[in-house]
């Protein structure tokens, strides 16, 4: 066994422009890689005693290449707390230490995690390992999940924020998995009883240790945490392989349509455009992130005349976080008087306009950055919320240390950068505008 070992102090130097070269991660943390290729951050953050134990896996529905397989990335969210031969009952034992633990899943992750007392790392080490390496379950067990999905899948389907999604996503998308939600489509999650096989093949495809980041965050020995890693996970098999995602065709032509949502709603307008894969060193893509705040953010212009001003819409959201693979630059807004609806969205193309033509205002443009970079430091107060800010450079890159050059790279965005990604990404033959409103018989 082969550990390799890095320790990083990198001073949150935020006030002057020479200490932020250093860094804006403002913790101690080690980094131990195995030979396996499982790697850990350790990192020392948080209120004493307490530790947040996240493991991240780096695949979610984007991954789920297979015709009629959507979701499985999702049902293993389920799976994984079915136990093993060593744990069969995963609740009892994280009850009987009094962790908080959940997970979720997303387009381009799945997350595991525990919050527990400092006195519980090897216990929770060893569960944690144990399940990742040693789940086990049988067909009964594996029908009644998928089930559960299917329960799931049915309660949510009336929402309307999931029933809009998923038709902006087919309506945006041909060929990319980004296609369909993160619970999969509903031929798929019908048939899962049937793929009790296939789900052992795809814990053994994807949750193998080059696939897989932990980040232990809180109050615990450095050393200690070292040595049992090596301990713990040593032991795990490599052997991951990475799907081939299939590459989404260059949009010529922007796409329109209305959908009926069978229950009671206002319109809701959204206009998407296709943007860039996220990039901690790329500034139009950084600049990307940057211009759905300036022109759409609760601060912008258009904010303030259509949700503040004149009260024509119930709110206005962007939605310019960027994804592992090139997806989604979306503005969405609920508009109060159907008739609306055309001119709210001339409202938003002239925006879109203004940006390509015009550069953003200073001050703004200083208040965002500011914004962005202190939102992220002001959100690390928990050993948890400390893990949880640093899961999108893990999705991204496979580590933390991204963080420190996506500030560097937002602290050179300019005026210019963001006029330039506005001409590059908001282009008319890449758009995708879906409304939703209220069916006929509602």
């Amino acid at each position: 066994m082969r550990l390799i070992i890095a320790t990083l102090f990198l001073l949150a130097g935020v006030a002057s422009p020479a200490r932020s070269q250093e860094g804006i991660f403002p913790f101690e943390y080690r980094l131990v890689e195995i030979e396996n290729g499982f790697k850990a951050y350790l990192i020392h953050a948080g209120a004493p005693g307490q530790i947040a134990y996240v493991s991240i896996v780096r695949t979610g529905s984007r991954d789920e290449v297979e015709e009629g397989k959507s979701g499985f990335a999702h049902f293993f969210e389920h799976m994984m707390f079915r136990g093993t031969e060593k744990y069969p009952n995963f609740d009892a034992v994280t009850a009987g230490m009094g962790a908080a633990r959940n997970a979720f899943t997303g387009s381009d992750q799945t997350v595991y995690y525990e919050v527990v007392a400092s006195e519980y790392l090897e216990q929770v080490m060893d569960l944690e390992s144990d399940r990742f390496m040693n789940l086990k379950y049988a067909e009964p067990d594996f029908r009644t999940e998928a089930g559960a999905v299917l329960g799931e899948y049915q309660q949510g389907a009336m929402s309307p924020s999931r029933f809009l999604n998923e038709k902006v996503r087919e309506t945006a998308f041909d060929r990319h998995t980004y296609r369909h939600t993160t619970i999969g489509f509903e031929a798929d999650v019908r048939a899962m009883p049937e793929g009790y096989d296939y789900s052992l093949s795809f814990h053994q495809r994807f949750y193998r240790p080059e696939n897989v980041v932990v980040i232990i965050a809180g109050d615990f020995d450095f050393d200690e945490a070292e040595s049992l890693i090596g301990r713990y996970y040593a032991g795990w098999e490599p052997g991951y392989v990475a799907p081939e995602i299939p590459a989404e065709p260059v949009q010529t032509a922007p796409r329109r349509r209305t959908v009926d949502y069978p229950g009671r709603t206002l319109p809701v307008l959204t206009v998407n455009y296709k943007g860039p894969a996220w990039s901690a060193t790329d500034k139009s893509a950084v600049a990307a992130e940057v211009l759905g705040r300036v022109a759409f953010g609760s601060n912008s212009d258009l904010y303030k005349q259509l949700v503040i001003e004149q009260r024509r819409v119930q709110y206005l959201r962007e939605g310019f976080g960027l994804a592992r693979d090139p997806s989604l630059l979306g503005i969405s807004t609920m508009v109060i008087a159907p008739d609306d609806v055309p001119a709210v969205e001339e409202e938003i193309q002239a925006t879109v306009r203004r940006f390509q033509e015009d550069l953003v205002d200073a001050q703004l443009l200083a208040d965002t950055k500011s914004n962005m970079k202190y939102g992220f430091l002001m959100g690390l107060e928990t050993a948890q919320n400390v893990a949880f800010r640093l899961i999108r450079y893990v999705i991204n890159t496979g580590g933390i240390e991204a963080v420190n050059d996506y500030y560097r790279t937002l602290d050179t965005i300019t005026a210019e950068d963001v006029r330039d990604a506005a001409r590059q990404y908001l282009m008319e033959d890449g758009m995708t505008v879906v409304t939703m409103v209220q069916g006929g018989g509602a």
